[in-house]
């Protein structure tokens, strides 16, 4: 295990500040921000411990840095994540009970980073052209329908990044800054293209006439079987809710349906595992 030694936080960021009160103004925004509409309304949204802050540093995008400390030190790996945050980031020091009035997390590491959401990857798509994905051709798109549980959708885009995956389409799916998304996505979030869409249907339609094949993946008598039927590499899957699956209308409009076979008796994978399988396989073909 390795071990950190501690520093004084003022030697490594001259410029943090402390703040000792549970009431004042910023703690209280910082401690809403596990609420959607004051996501929202701040434009903030957070992530937390070593491994997200580490993967955050480097954006322009981090507003605020909050570390915990009772004697004004800090182990040096955390010191190390604040120091290479863009200058405008403060630096906030914060006694424990100050801390976790913010943290989400059952046993906080000590360090959680306070971000504006990262327009540059993130974007919101209403009724795009097909000319909107002329400059994916060749690149990897998969489609999420109303997926509603953060932790799935996290761990989609966790897996969309290390299949190679260029860019997630959206539908109605868990806000993407909610703190057990940040938390699933492991940094991918950070990473990854994602066009939050107000109407998948109208994104999947776009790439249907850019040439792309939508396939829904679903349980079905009538389909293709993934590792059986031939997949193409510009396919774009479209993964469903958790209990309903793709809904009605993308069901219409999708080229086919795909099917992961299973033993009998097994009704699905969840849409997180659904999502892991299918994206393996494309990997596994084309890469």
């Amino acid at each position: 295990m390795v071990k950190f030694m501690m520093q004084k936080i003022t030697d490594v960021c001259p410029k943090a500040e402390t703040i000792t009160s549970r009431t004042n103004p910023l703690v209280v925004v910082f401690s809403k921000l596990s609420q959607s509409k004051y996501r929202q309304q701040q434009s903030l949204f957070l992530a937390e411990g070593k491994k997200l802050s580490r993967e955050a540093a480097a954006l322009s995008e981090i507003r605020y840095i909050l570390l915990r400390s009772t004697d004004g030190t800090a182990d040096s790996e955390m010191l190390s994540i604040a120091s290479k945050a863009p200058s405008r980031a403060r630096v906030i020091v914060l006694p424990p009970q100050v801390f976790e009035k913010i943290s989400t997390e059952n046993a906080p590491e000590g360090i959680i980073t306070v971000l504006s959401p990262i327009t540059r990857l993130h974007s919101v798509v209403s009724s795009p052209d097909t000319s909107a994905f002329d400059a994916l051709k060749g690149q990897r798109i998969i489609a999420v329908d109303s997926v509603q549980d953060p932790g799935n959708l996290g761990t989609i885009i966790r897996t969309a990044a290390a299949f190679g995956y260029s860019r997630i389409l959206l539908g109605g799916c868990a806000d993407i800054y909610h703190p057990k998304t940040v938390r699933a996505s492991m940094g991918a979030l950070f990473r990854m293209s994602i066009d939050v869409c107000t109407s998948l249907v109208e994104n999947l339609s776009a790439l249907q006439k850019g040439g792309r094949r939508v396939l829904a993946a679903a349980l079905s008598d009538s389909n293709l079987v993934l590792g059986k039927d031939k997949i193409l590499s510009d396919d774009c899957v479209v993964i469903g809710n958790e209990g309903h699956g793709v809904c009605a209308e993308i069901l219409s409009l999708a080229d086919n349906v795909i099917r992961i076979p299973m033993r009998d008796g097994t009704e699905s994978l969840n849409a997180a595992g659904a999502a892991a399988v299918l994206m393996w396989e494309y990997y596994r073909t084309f890469d």
